[in-house]
């Protein structure tokens, strides 16, 4: 697949800084990590029992308007057992500690996902350049021009 992206004098593809304006690369930045956030979120959520198009129904609010001596109706009792079987699959110990596994080994992989991104996004000469600018002499306070003199 060929690329429209502008090749350097080393032959090298540029970078995402000759590519994205800083703004850009924040919002980048930002991207990828609401996205690895969903994720972290669908890992979450296998574990849970309270997910999934059965259980999202509301069974505890009922129409104020019905009879509440009524049974419940079989959809709403058939999704009452599985939801219990669900909870109880998922309250085993070895479930519990795979729960645990891969949230910790998502988390480490997304902190070197988002640590590479840092370093391929930013720029060190234009951060090295916002460092001097900020460190100038223009950027020093001036002294108060009206000096006291203490004698003793």
């Amino acid at each position: 697949m060929a690329s429209n992206i502008p090749k350097e004098k080393g032959g090298h593809e540029n970078d995402l800084t000759a590519i994205l304006t800083s703004e850009e690369r924040v919002e980048f930045t930002l991207l990828i990590a609401n996205i690895t956030e969903g994720m972290h979120k669908q890992i979450a959520d296998t574990f849970e029992a309270t997910t999934g198009d059965l259980s999202k129904q509301d069974l505890g609010s009922k129409n104020p308007n019905v009879d509440e001596n009524l049974k419940e109706t079989e959809e709403e009792e058939k999704a009452r057992k599985l939801r219990e079987k669900r909870e109880k699959e998922l309250s085993a110990p070895k479930i519990l500690e795979l729960k645990k596994d891969a949230l910790n080994f998502f988390q480490e992989w997304r902190e070197s996902v988002m640590a590479r991104v840092g370093e391929v996004v930013n720029n060190p000469k234009e951060t090295v350049d916002d460092q001097k600018k900020k460190a100038s002499a223009n950027a020093t306070p001036a002294p108060p021009t009206d000096t006291k003199i203490v004698s003793k």
